[in-house]
């Protein structure tokens, strides 16, 4: 199956970052500006300063830092980043800003000047010039204050970024909002994802190779599922929870390429799997849809909760699995909602009677043609 890939989740990342490094600029330039005036006016010092031309020039300036740094930090870092410790993103990002900045800021200076002296004398005095204006300009305590302060800025929106991406996409907003500090109810879907022969496979290697082996499919999942638009719920030892509202699970039949998504994906590193586990990977699924309460649970550890019958059924359903002797099952309540075509075949395996349910569910399980 062609594995799709969904840019916009990235997009929006860098539109927000580029959004507010615009501002942080533009708020920067006005204390600044405000503060010399202050300065001017109590007689400290002389002049004057002209406020639109610089607004309008700090202004594009963060624009532009907020575009290649949004861009660099959710396109070419983040990968990276997903696979270290916060400490190492902050600071990393932070050292890397300063490099980049000494390169780009240093070299650009010189070379500017370079030019512009070269049009006044000849090409050795004006190597002389660019190079003592350079001096100047390193010597400046300004210099080192801005690059300071922007290198917490950017080591700031790395931070943010990864405790984005440990909530889940959009759950950080959601604690911020306050979208469910009062419990409320929606009609959600659950997929249940159990590892399979789990307990053969911890039997045969040690607990914190087991471990490894756990961190290495996690990894591995995590694009397909947001490229599915699902959000992880919950990893639950060696399984995984996985939940969508009902216009991200139904379009395009996310819910359901999810899991082949991933199944695409931990096939692609099967030589990998094998050479340093001796296994290929799997999972067993089960998927379904109802009403969930939602809510912000704790005081000291905050997390938003799923609660409801629906979480019950989809874990009953997925333990179902084993004794179908297939890898994922699906409730006919779903299935009535999704817009299948011709890429899957379902196959009805009847009425079911799930433990700690007193009505049958008619489940059905999917290949793909």
């Amino acid at each position: 199956m062609k594995k799709k890939n969904h840019p916009s989740r990235g997009i929006q990342k860098v539109i927000i970052i580029t959004i507010c490094w615009t501002l942080f600029a533009s708020i920067s330039f006005i204390n600044q500006y405000f503060f010399i005036s202050d300065l001017i006016t109590l007689d400290k010092l002389s002049g004057s300063y002209e406020f639109w031309s610089d607004f309008i020039g700090y202004t594009f300036l963060g624009f532009l830092a907020g575009i290649t740094g949004g861009y660099l930090l959710v396109f070419k870092m983040g990968t990276r980043y997903r696979q270290k410790s916060f400490a190492f993103g902050i600071i990393n990002s932070g050292f890397l800003f300063i490099v980049f900045y000494l390169g780009l800021i240093a070299g650009g200076i010189f070379f500017l000047n370079l030019i512009y002296f070269s049009t006044q004398s000849g090409f050795i005095s004006a190597i002389d010039s660019a190079w003592s204006n350079l001096l100047v300009n390193l010597r400046s305590p300004s210099f080192f204050i801005i690059m300071g302060i922007w290198a917490v800025v950017v080591s700031f929106t790395q931070f943010m970024l990864q405790v984005n991406d440990k909530f889940g996409p959009g759950i950080l907003w959601k604690f911020i909002s306050g979208k469910y500090y009062h419990p409320r109810e929606e009609e959600r879907i659950f997929m249940f994802l159990d590892l399979k022969s789990s307990t053969m496979i911890a039997e045969k290697i040690s607990s914190k190779k087991f471990f490894e082996l756990l961190k290495e499919i996690y990894s591995d999942i995590t694009e397909p599922i947001l490229n599915s638009r699902g959000e992880i719920y919950q990893y639950v030892g060696d399984e995984v929870v996985i939940t969508w509202s009902i216009e991200n699970g139904l379009a395009n039949n996310n819910c359901l390429l999810c899991f082949f998504r991933i199944q695409d994906a931990l096939e692609a590193k099967k030589e990998f799997y094998l050479d340093n586990y001796g296994i290929l990977p799997s999972f067993k699924a089960g998927i379904h849809l109802g009403k969930a309460t939602i809510g912000e649970i704790g005081v000291i550890k905050k997390d938003i909760v799923f609660s409801g019958d629906v979480l019950n059924t989809t874990s009953r359903i997925q333990k179902e699995c084993n004794d179908q002797n297939v890898n994922i099952l699906l409730s006919s309540d779903l299935l009535k909602r999704m817009p299948m075509n011709g890429e899957f075949q379902k196959i009805p395996l009847g009425e079911f009677r799930l433990k700690g349910r007193e009505e049958k569910v008619e489940l059905s399980t999917i290949k793909l043609r």
